[in-house]
């Protein structure tokens, strides 16, 4: 079973649902030590876990919506990115490759969700929680216009209205 999400598409790539296919790209990036480092919960996942997560609690958050990010030219998996509704804002994430990462990727795609969420919900605000110590990350976001609007422990919010 797969969520039916509307397909995204920008310049140069493809944004289409997850499904349980996805599972072995997943799982191999957010596995990365260098990356869960960054997560509020920080450790390597097993197939097991994700699926779990995949059938037991995404698949029945209606608030929470995922796309595989797939790069137009190769037909490859690059990344996975997401957003979260609350009651004021939508919330992104993302989950880039390693090899995909400094390509313009991450911006092209919270974009083309950014896009999205205005259109489909309306939302105003858009935010991101990001650990303090991941600089690209930071700068990604910034870069994009986000302003900090809060810190809590290890992670600042930022947010962009409009």
């Amino acid at each position: 079973m797969a969520r039916d999400l509307e397909i995204i598409q920008t310049d140069r790539l493809i944004l289409r649902g997850i499904n349980e296919e996805d599972t072995y790209e997943i799982v191999k990036w957010r596995s990365d030590p260098e990356v869960y480092r960054f997560f509020k919960n920080p450790h390597q996942i097993s197939v097991k876990e994700h699926l779990a997560w995949y059938n037991n609690s995404y698949l029945v958050n209606e608030d929470r919506f995922d796309w595989m990010c797939i790069e137009k030219a190769t037909g490859g998996k690059v990344g996975v990115f997401g957003l979260a509704k609350t009651s004021d804002c939508v919330e992104v994430n993302y989950l880039l490759a390693p090899e995909a990462q400094h390509k313009g990727y991450a911006a092209e795609s919270i974009e083309g969700i950014i896009r999205y969420a205005r259109k489909k919900w309306h939302v105003k605000r858009v935010v991101a929680e990001i650990h303090r110590d991941n600089t690209p990350s930071l700068a990604l976001v910034q870069g994009m216009g986000f302003k900090m609007s809060a810190q809590k422990d290890e992670f600042v919010l930022y947010a962009i209205e409009g």
